[in-house]
């Protein structure tokens, strides 16, 4: 029997639409916790409004080793505590309050460097409007299959 993955994205335009994913074989080379050195020290940021694509992709950092901290806004992220700068951002575009964009001009202003960032959004054209405004790592169009994310994550790490 074939098991698959599914990550939901949730915006505007597309509410509840399903992604599948293959799921990996029983038997994976991966670890299950990450060992101590660089890989507990890198982790990745992800800014989204809404708790279920949050708490989706959250989820699958955490299948793949990856540590993760999720924040609600842009503002929830600028006032955290944590001392270490993250490996990279998974920025929404659509937040409430500051935009995703604004966070990161805001981030490359006041607080440089950057880290690398990967815009998600449910709207091509906001992602068109990033060009040549915002140095992004990544962009993807909601809903999104989650290897894509991890091709655009894993060598930050």
């Amino acid at each position: 029997m074939i098991q698959r993955r599914y990550l939901v994205a949730e915006s505007n335009t597309c509410a509840g639409q399903v992604m599948p994913r293959p799921a990996r074989s029983s038997v994976s080379s991966r670890k299950e916790e990450p060992a101590f050195g660089k890989e507990t020290e890198s982790w990745v940021a992800i800014i989204e409004d809404h708790e279920s694509m949050r708490s989706s992709l959250a989820r699958a950092f955490r299948l793949e080793g990856i540590r993760a901290e999720s924040f609600a806004s842009a503002e929830q992220y600028l006032d955290r505590s944590i001392s270490t700068p993250p490996c990279c951002l998974v920025l929404d575009m659509q937040l409430p309050g500051m935009r995703g964009h604004e966070l990161a001009h805001f981030l490359d202003r006041e607080r440089p460097p950057l880290p690398p960032t990967i815009f998600i959004t449910a709207h091509e054209d906001l992602l068109a409007s990033i060009d040549g405004c915002c140095a992004a790592h990544g962009r993807l169009r909601k809903p999104f299959d989650i290897d894509s994310l991890l091709v655009l994550v894993k060598p930050l790490l």
